[in-house]
């Protein structure tokens, strides 16, 4: 299952837990869970919908990976309502949502256009017992200046820097582009200068970044 599910092989994936079933052999957790991630993966959510509502018809209990592949699942097809739903099913389960969760959530949430719900959300996590990783930041960084919400933005930038956490080198790339097209030309200066001290983006690169957005506001070339 796990081999043809990994292949994107769907089909014949689905074939052998219907054969499985036909056959008496009831499928565990695992198997369950493995099918549903590889809908997910190739932004089936609905189909991995079928596979869930199977497993419960089956009585076999989801556990914390499985809430979380559906959320996961949801969220990156912008179905966010339906992700929050299985939140609260999650919780009335007695499974406390995780930074996957959250970090899901907030992706499902920016790509809907609302940065604001996921950095409300970012909040609400930080108050309970889950503290967010890398990846939560850079989808919150991402999802900010892809909604333009660059005060906001810059304010979880200052956050980033006092806890000496760094971006990955694309979201920086993104960061400085927005701030450049915003014209908040101080700003993506100071960013550029840290992110070179920091070494989070190559030299090349980001000398690259930074001169191709400043090419709106016909700046003279940096020197290197």
């Amino acid at each position: 299952m796990d081999a043809l599910c990994n292949g994107k092989n769907m089909r014949e994936a689905r074939n052998l837990l219907d054969g499985m079933l036909e056959s008496g052999c009831k499928p565990d957790g695992f198997l369950y869970n493995t099918l549903m991630k590889g809908y997910c993966k190739i932004n089936k959510a609905n189909e991995a919908l079928e596979i869930y509502k199977k497993m419960d018809a089956e009585g076999c209990a989801p556990d914390v990976v499985t809430f979380n592949t559906l959320i996961f699942g949801l969220s990156k097809v912008a179905k966010v309502d339906e992700a929050k739903k299985f939140l609260k099913l999650m919780v009335r389960a007695g499974h406390p949502p995780d930074v996957i969760t959250y970090t899901s959530l907030m992706n499902g949430m920016c790509r809907k256009g609302d940065a604001m719900g996921a950095l409300a959300l970012l909040e609400e996590m930080q108050q309970s017992v889950c503290q967010p990783d890398g990846c939560t930041y850079n989808t919150l960084m991402h999802g900010l200046c892809m909604c333009q919400h660059l005060h906001q933005a810059l304010k979880l930038y200052e956050v980033l820097k006092s806890k000496e956490v760094d971006l990955e080198s694309g979201t920086y790339a993104a960061f400085l582009k927005a701030l450049c097209r915003a014209g908040k030309v101080a700003e993506a200066y100071e960013v550029f200068d840290y992110v070179l001290n920091r070494k989070s983006l190559p030299d090349v690169v980001a000398y690259s970044v930074l001169e191709n957005s400043l090419k709106f506001f016909k700046k003279p070339r940096l020197s290197r």
